[in-house]
């Protein structure tokens, strides 16, 4: 009762000081002189709160911000929150004195339900965060940890719905002409980033988490946790519900209705194309990242290419030269195997629809090899594998560059493999990916081959099972016979196979103008190769059925409109109609 206020302040301060130190070095030790080393901890830490000595108050925030690293010594916190202890400090006009506190409550606060379910609460805690990314990044040791700590607040909160549509839409700090989403994009370029230090790397990790998490919905990332597992999301909510009264269900649908929905994504993945967050991820993925960082950035740019009208901003503003690189100075770790799958199915995403004319050849060259690995790896999944080979598709109908690049790159070993996938989007995607390669001399050869000419007889007459797989094979065949240097080759090896009767015939007969057209014009191009193919065609039973097609709908006012089909069907019909008297014309003349 004798001691001196101010020296029981310093005593204090000079506690707290020590217990910070050691909950960062040695938490264990730090959490046991909170608990039991320091008697009346509570209470003295509230002093210095309250004292409005700034010094004090920056050492007791600074000491909750190291208790909240230890869990051990987080429960400590909960008297001070309950006292208003953070709350003070969060309002201190001293910026250091709100980034401690505001640390520490990212990572306890934010934990407690009642906290992170009261929307206004939520708000002051992001109002605080964009405050604190106002500090200006020039390098100073407390601007720099005070910038680490805005970020880190934010990243934390952008796990919540509303934080994200606030973030995305421009949520702004009262001191700052910018939205803390612009904001963000700053820092990531600013040297701060660049920075061979802890602080710089910690920074990169917060800013990746927030914008990981800004494009995806709780929805996703809930199915994302179920990736791999012997259970599937829809299955677990099944079994919880079994456990639930009726209220309770009622309850758990009310909170569904209210999720986050794929427009609110789609919309918000646009807002931060317009910030430019495709750049400032690559600007941290050039940062040299760790890996559980480039991780995290590389989810980021995948979740933000799911939406295709930003695809092209992605690319012009660096994400897909990025991505590319990324195979190159890997090393052998779980993460960087996850890393490169993800760069790859990245590219997938970005190259589905954007017009390869508009790459720049590096890039689309560049992505042939990266998108056929995805293909090739076992580990990927159908999604990855199916993505992947339109994109190829994409690619590969541009020039004969590009399909050189795709055969060179052992493409067709690889393509091969994935036409037996047991998926039947997969195996529709193989097929087409292939069929897009028939002009190549190559691909000519590789069908020439009787066994693996078959399969594609075979995908042809397949088409009451998988109808665009057969489709696109029909259309190779029909392309496959009309010319180049191992035609004629490729046509007799097709008459001679024992199932080209059965497959000519059986799309002939089945009735759509779709595959009707495709092998017509296989037979037609059969035909003008001499009598020896002629004769294989007429014993196949093609020239009866042309005769037949002739003599019921190839006169004027023939039966055409018995069948009831609209202008697109009447105008192939009388496509295949002129095939078929080209067919004919042939044996006759």
């Amino acid at each position: 009762d004798s001691v001196n206020p101010g020296d029981q302040m310093s005593h204090s301060m000079r506690k707290a000081v020590l217990t910070a130190s050691l909950l960062l070095g040695k938490g264990d030790v730090g959490a046991w002189a909170l608990e039991k080393g320091w008697p009346n901890a509570v209470d003295e830490i509230m002093t210095l709160i309250t004292s409005r000595e700034e010094t004090a108050m920056i050492v007791a925030s600074e000491l909750l911000s190291a208790a909240s690293t230890v869990e051990k010594s987080r429960p400590m916190l909960a008297p001070l929150m309950q006292r208003g202890g953070i709350e003070t400090l969060l309002k201190s006009e001293n910026s250091n004195v709100r980034s401690g506190a505001a640390s520490a409550l990212a990572k306890v606060g934010l934990g407690d339900k009642t906290l992170s379910h009261d929307e206004g609460e939520v708000l002051g805690l992001l109002q605080v965060a964009a405050d604190l990314l106002e500090i200006d990044d020039d390098n100073s040791e407390g601007n720099e940890t005070t910038l680490e700590r805005g970020v880190e607040l934010l990243s934390y909160l952008c796990s919540k719905t509303m934080v994200k549509e606030e973030v995305a839409h421009g949520f702004k700090s009262i001191k700052s002409e910018l939205t803390a989403l612009e904001r963000l994009v700053a820092i990531s370029n600013s040297k701060v980033i660049d920075n061979d230090t802890a602080s710089a790397g910690v920074m990169a990790y917060g800013l990746a988490t927030a914008f990981s998490l800004l494009p995806v919905s709780l929805q996703t990332l809930r199915k994302e946790a179920f990736e791999g597992k012997d259970i599937t999301m829809e299955q677990y909510d099944e079994l919880q519900k079994m456990g639930k009264t009726q209220e309770e269900k009622e309850l758990a649908t009310q909170q569904e209705e209210e999720l986050d929905t794929e427009s609110m994504v789609s919309q918000r993945i646009v807002q931060l194309a317009k910030a430019n967050v495709p750049q400032a991820l690559v600007s941290l993925m050039n940062s040299d990242p760790t890996e559980q960082t480039k991780n995290i950035l590389l989810t980021a740019m995948l979740r933000m290419a799911t939406e295709p009208s930003v695809r092209g901003i992605m690319i012009q503003q660096g994400v897909l030269s990025t991505v590319i690189k990324v195979e190159k100075g890997l090393t052998p770790s779980d993460t960087s195997k996850n890393n490169l799958q993800k760069a790859r199915f990245t590219i997938a995403k970005l190259l589905i629809t954007t017009n390869p004319s508009l790459l720049q050849t590096s890039q689309r060259l560049g992505s042939i090899s990266p998108l056929l690995q995805l293909v090739h790896d076992h580990t990927s999944t159908d999604l990855q594998t199916f993505e992947a080979l339109l994109s190829l598709t994409n690619l590969g109908s541009l020039d004969d560059e590009t399909k050189n690049k795709i055969i060179s790159s052992k493409g067709l070993s690889i393509l091969s493999y994935a036409m037996f996938s047991e998926h039947n989007m997969v195996r529709r995607a193989a097929t087409e990916t292939m069929s897009n390669l028939v002009s190549h001399p190559e691909m000519q050869r590789h069908l020439a081959q009787e066994d693996k000419l078959k399969l594609w007889v075979a995908f042809a007459y397949d088409y009451e099972e998988n109808f665009e797989c057969a489709r696109a094979a029909a259309g190779c065949l029909a392309m496959a016979t009309s010319g180049g240097p191992h035609c004629e080759d490729i046509c007799k090896t097709l008459v001679k196979l024992p199932r080209f009767k059965t497959m000519a015939m059986g799309v002939l007969e089945c009735g759509n103008l779709e595959l009707m057209h495709r092998i017509l014009v296989m037979c037609t191009n059969l035909v003008h190769w001499g009598e020896t193919l002629k004769e294989a065609v007429e014993r196949a039973g093609v020239l009866a059925f042309c005769r037949l097609y002739l003599e019921r709908f190839g006169g004027r006012g023939g039966n055409e409109a018995e069948l009831e089909f609209g202008e697109k069907d009447l105008q192939m019909m009388g496509v295949t109609i002129d095939l078929a008297k080209e067919i004919v014309t042939g044996f006759d003349s």
